[in-house]
């Protein structure tokens, strides 16, 4: 893991990301929650730096996201 370093965003995109995540989660929402999910993360993608972005992919490359697998044998 690296260090924390802190990021500039614009006040309007996290207002918006705030908005959208309200959105998906709720039960009149005209999308599915998955449209909202992915408007959030193409907003938020552009903030991450080049070496943000090799993590990402290392993570989804790895399926970090997935609880560790106990084997009983």
């Amino acid at each position: 893991m690296t260090d924390t370093k802190f990021v500039s965003v614009i006040d309007l995109d996290m207002l918006d990301a705030v908005c959208l995540c309200h959105a998906g989660l709720a039960q009149d929402s005209p999308e599915s929650p998955d449209y909202y999910l992915n408007q959030i993360l193409n907003m938020l993608y552009g903030y991450l730096s080049s070496d943000n972005r090799k993590e990402l992919e290392v993570y989804l490359a790895e399926k970090k996201y997935l609880p560790p697998v106990d084997l009983i044998l």
